[in-house]
């Protein structure tokens, strides 16, 4: 999209940056702000030539939802695998509770009794039941806590119609869930969760997001999960780590990465934005679409231009504009009351630009 010339651009004052905040966003009133589950320090890791993670810093407090956000290739599975005992990193430290983890290849056995990761292949018996499945975890247990701990698990996370059908037969997001409610049943510390919400369709992803909800509530447990959509990073976190080829380049609450963002890159990540320059003293600038509205009044107006295309995304409607500069700009409406080719003015808040 061609940045917009905009005249005499006010200064925007703030600066974005690196947020380690303390604060978080824990809506469920459940993060040990004050107690760390799990840390990772110095990580660092190669396959090959190729440099797969670099210097990682990382903490996880007990309670808190911490998303690993990035694009396809930038280390976020190669991240939940150090963490969850399955890998070693060449350099750089674990530690579970304060205490240093040994190395995996010091194991007979890889992973960590109170960490439990969940796999994009979910590692379900095929031949066996829902039921069956969960109630594994709980073997070693007498039957009638086994009976009890399946059938709450089955109602936590939404399986009580399929407890009785084979894994194999399950569609992905009852795998999923299947997965998650049998690793639950070994009440593990943290959680590791490698693109819960991939390749589900929207159905299954309100299914699965309902279950995790109900998790949140009952288990209180802390959970790292990796993601490539920014609206799950932004929904489920207490914080939000953004991943760039194997770097942290940023981390802070879901409110501090979508409006503070450190860099273009992240600005781009987590949302729509458009660009402006201010030619006047050459400044770049972005600001969010739905920080910009139409106006009537002409003497108002801090951009014009044609409507050149409207898009529909169900809960709004996306509204492109171009002006005579051929420069383009996007904004949002509830309701459908433009059409192409119509003249708009847009206003905006200078406190809503945002220069990086």
């Amino acid at each position: 999209m061609p940045w917009i010339v905009l005249h005499g651009l006010p200064r925007c004052t703030g600066s974005a940056g690196t947020s380690y905040a303390n604060g978080k966003q824990d809506h469920l009133g459940i993060v040990g702000k004050d107690k760390i589950t799990l840390r990772a320090q110095s990580l660092t890791k190669s396959f090959g030539a190729k440099p797969v993670l670099a210097n990682i810093d990382l903490q996880l407090n007990a309670g808190e939802w911490l998303g690993i956000l990035g694009e396809s290739g930038s280390g976020k599975s190669t991240l939940l695998r150090i963490l969850g005992r399955f890998q070693d990193a060449e350099e750089g430290k674990v530690f579970f509770k304060e205490q240093e983890l040994k190395p995996v290849s010091g194991e007979l056995i890889p992973g960590h009794e109170s960490i439990k990761l969940i796999h994009q292949e979910f590692e379900l018996f095929p031949n066996q039941t829902v039921e069956e499945n969960i109630a594994y975890s709980l073997r070693f247990y007498d039957a009638g806590y086994r009976k009890e701990k399946v059938n709450e698990l089955l109602l936590v996370t939404g399986l009580e119609y399929v407890k009785n059908q084979k894994a194999k037969l399950l569609s992905g997001g009852e795998k999923q869930r299947t997965a998650i409610a049998k690793a639950l049943a070994e009440q593990p510390d943290v959680l590791l969760l490698d693109e819960p919400f991939a390749h589900l369709d929207n159905h299954n992803r309100r299914v699965l997001a309902s279950a995790i909800e109900n998790m949140r509530r009952q288990q209180k447990m802390s959970c790292v999960f990796v993601t490539h959509e920014a609206a799950d990073a932004l929904a489920w976190s207490d914080r939000i780590a953004v991943l760039r080829e194997g770097k942290i380049i940023q981390i802070g609450t879901p409110q501090e990465v979508y409006n503070q963002p450190i860099d273009s890159y992240v600005a781009e990540l987590t949302g729509d934005i458009n660009w402006l320059t201010d030619d006047v003293n050459a400044k770049q600038f972005y600001i969010r679409p739905e920080k910009i509205k139409p106006t009537k009044n002409p003497e108002k107006s801090r951009w014009q231009g044609k409507v050149e295309a409207i898009r529909f995304h169900g809960n709004h409607w996306e509204i492109r504009c171009i002006n005579a500069k051929k420069e383009k700009l996007s904004f949002y409406r509830n309701r459908m009351d433009m059409e192409v080719g119509q003249l708009v003015h847009l206003t905006y808040a200078s406190k809503d630009l945002k220069r990086i």
